[in-house]
């Protein structure tokens, strides 16, 4: 099927970059001033934790639209405590139904070896969508949701959090000792909610109902980029409770919205 338009937007840098769906390469660069409010906005964060982390792309339509990607890597834009670099960007797409590929390539050969997940999804004009990839083989499942891309008041950040942690039913997340998101099931979000702009405090995840004096599945330092003055933010628990290797660990990790 053709696409008419595969675009990467940034709210960072002002360009774009479009790719053709008959060559299934990058085509060339173009202004971000081309994207209308016709155009849906599609991040694809996957986080199928295989032990080896093989590197992936995705397909949209049949048309090739990243290069490798292991897991814990949104794409595009990456994010903190994710592989990719710390933008917030988005291929921008004709709205509509959209056939989503992880393929898994041959090595030396442009031939597809394996489809490692495959799903459909409907993106709206206008809007910005997340699609979550979380755990693996037969089990691959995901998760599409529509981003709130206004910026909360000067003095705070705003995110919201989703749940991505295959074998554990729900999930709290912590902000310091404060529980910011609750008894969050899997494949759930929560509510967005407000910090303190600039504020280092430590984030945990750990299972709901657990007192945060408890041992967390995973933390990470809060740093002043998570929290900038008016960032949108995505924060999301991966990983298998009990695993220890790097790739299947817990982790509590953030992608950038606004």
């Amino acid at each position: 099927m053709k696409l008419s338009k595969i675009i990467l937007a940034t709210f960072v840098t002002g360009t774009a970059l479009l790719t053709g769906c008959e060559k299934n390469v990058v085509d060339d660069y173009v202004p971000s001033t081309e994207i209308t409010a016709n155009d849906a906005q599609l991040k694809i964060n996957f986080n199928s934790a295989y032990a080896a982390n093989p590197s992936v792309y995705f397909r949209i339509n049949g048309a090739k639209v990243s290069g490798p990607t292991t897991a814990r890597t949104p794409f595009p834009g990456g994010g903190f405590n994710t592989g990719g670099d710390a933008r917030a960007d988005y291929l921008v797409l004709t709205p509509g139904e959209k056939t989503v590929d992880v393929i898994l390539p041959k090595k030396l050969v442009v031939e597809d070896s394996v489809k490692l997940y495959t799903t459909k999804i409907t993106i709206e004009a206008g809007k910005y969508h997340t699609l979550h990839i979380t755990d693996t083989a037969a089990n691959t499942q995901s998760v599409l949701g529509t981003e709130d891309v206004s910026r909360p008041d000067s003095g705070f950040a705003k995110l919201r959090f989703v749940n991505l942690m295959p074998n554990v039913p729900a999930v709290d997340l912590y902000y310091g000792t404060t529980v910011v998101a609750a008894n969050i099931a899997y494949k759930s979000f929560s509510p967005y909610f407000p910090i303190a702009a600039v504020s280092t405090l430590t984030w945990a995840i750990r299972k709901a109902g657990d007192p945060s004096t408890t041992t967390a599945l995973a933390t990470y330092a809060g740093t002043a980029s998570i929290s900038a003055n008016r960032r949108v933010t995505t924060a999301f628990a991966i990983g298998f409770n009990g695993a220890t290797d790097a790739t299947r660990k817990p982790y509590i990790s953030f992608l950038l919205t606004n």
